[in-house]
């Protein structure tokens, strides 16, 4: 087991490098090529003491018409990001490993710069798991370093794998798993900034995140269902929303059910939160909802599939509390690649049509309209919660996402993603500033 739960399919690159398992190729017949050589280098006689080493190349073009959706007049972004990766993974046994990884992140061709693009050669991680026998199918791992932190289904706590420099933690993370019954997650951890130089990057002053995250196996409590339940604790200093800054200490409560059967798939999650804000209560809720069905027996294997989520807003500003709903860590690419809109005083409504002509391509489309959850609450953007637009007409429609995505894994080292999106302003989002806007990505990533 690994923090977070088990390791990927064997001798198969991933996107969280730290959940590969390399130790199908302690056979040395099966190393049939440089690249798998380095991903297992035996260091004596045992084969759970090894040494593998990866890396990574991704360049990945963006274009946007508005980058912040007419909310800073002429804003067209053009530009082509380069992400590095250098791993080494050090396995001593069964119970002890040391993991590095190196990153190089750069952009060009960039009429202006986006910050979580620039990071030249720093330690992206640095950690050391010891994992503890507590019983016959029982094992604690603990993790302190710095680490990546995807947690539960990545939306609220997510990885930002849009822009070249992911969500990075350091402190310490410990998994607690019963095999086939439960996992238990708790961390306690500090973001990590990124600076433009080399070796610059720090745990951020000001701001602390906190949680336990309790994950049952599918089937233990329910057939075909998963329960999961998690707290977050989430400081941080100079946070704002609509016109206040101030210091917010937000705590999330959450219940997640999810599960598969019969063609059909489903993903549902509740949270509550509470805390302070500037002096002020905070009592928010967000609430996601997505399913579909997937036809297995016909060409192309189609889904049907639905999204509805629901964040709370502030529909008082002069009642004294806060009713914004405000995720900790949020994968901004929920509702497209573009990034344009955050988890935050929305309501969103998708439809989406998944096909896969061949094994190694899918393809997505479909509209996602946008709502206000209150309309006294302004339109936010970004993983920081940032107040991008305040419409003044007093309508919740914000305007509707027409998508298309489509990936390719041409090997299993080497994939393609590209992401258009065209997105019609509502009249209110153009009575505060907005405008249509467009966006258009394509990556190419080699893993090894």
């Amino acid at each position: 087991p690994v923090p977070g739960g088990r390791t990927a399919p064997p001798c198969t690159p991933q996107s969280l490098r730290w959940t590969e398992d390399w130790t199908c190729l302690a056979d040395p017949a099966k190393r049939t090529s440089p690249l798998e050589a380095l991903r297992y280098l035996p260091l004596g006689d045992d084969p759970d003491v090894y040494l593998s080493i990866g890396g990574e190349a991704r360049y990945n073009y963006t274009y946007w018409s508005a980058l912040n959706m007419g909310a800073k007049g002429k804003d067209k972004l053009s530009a082509l990001q380069q992400r590095l990766r250098l791993v080494a993974d050090l396995h001593l046994g069964r119970n002890v490993r040391a993991f590095v990884e190196l990153g190089d992140n750069r952009e060009f061709f960039e009429t202006f710069a986006t910050p979580p693009n620039r990071d030249k050669l720093d330690i992206n991680q640095a950690f050391v798991d010891v994992t503890l026998p507590v019983g016959e199918t029982t094992k604690l791992t603990l993790r302190p370093g710095r680490f990546e932190m995807p947690i539960g289904n990545g939306k609220l706590v997510g990885l930002r794998d849009g822009v070249n420099v992911r969500y990075v933690y350091q402190g310490i993370r410990g998994t607690l798993i019963e095999e086939g019954k439960f996992r238990v997650d708790a961390f306690a951890v500090k973001p990590v900034t990124f600076e433009p130089g080399m070796f610059d990057d720090s745990p951020e002053k000001g701001r602390h995140f906190n949680g336990v995250y309790l994950a049952s196996a599918p089937g233990l409590l329910a057939p075909n269902l998963a329960v999961d339940l998690y707290w977050y604790d989430l400081y941080r200093e100079n946070a704002r929303y609509a016109a206040l800054t101030g210091t917010e200490s937000r705590r999330s409560w959450g219940l997640r059910l999810s599960g598969r059967a019969r063609g059909f798939d489903w993903d549902a999650e509740g949270t509550y939160q509470n805390g302070s804000f500037a002096g002020r209560k905070i009592q928010a809720w967000g609430m996601l909802l997505e399913g579909g069905y997937t036809f297995a027996d016909m060409p192309m294997k189609p889904r049907l599939g639905a999204r509805f989520n629901w964040f709370s807003g502030d529909d008082d500003p002069g009642d004294g509390k806060i009713g914004t709903f405000a995720p900790p860590f949020p994968r901004t690419p929920l509702y497209s690649d573009a990034g344009w809109l955050n988890m935050s005083n929305l309501i969103d409504v998708t439809p989406t049509l998944t096909v896969k002509p061949t094994k190694k391509l899918t393809l997505v489309g479909g509209p996602e309209l946008f709502w206000r959850a209150t309309s006294a609450d302004a339109v936010y953007a970004g993983p920081t919660n940032f107040p991008l637009l305040r419409p003044t007409d007093g309508s919740r429609f914000v305007g509707t996402g027409l998508n298309a995505q489509a990936d390719y894994l041409m090997t299993k080292n080497l994939s393609f993603h590209a992401f258009f999106t065209h997105f019609i302003a509502s009249d209110s989002l153009k009575s505060g500033g907005g405008r249509n806007s467009d966006y258009f990505g394509f990556w190419a990533a080699f893993r090894f």
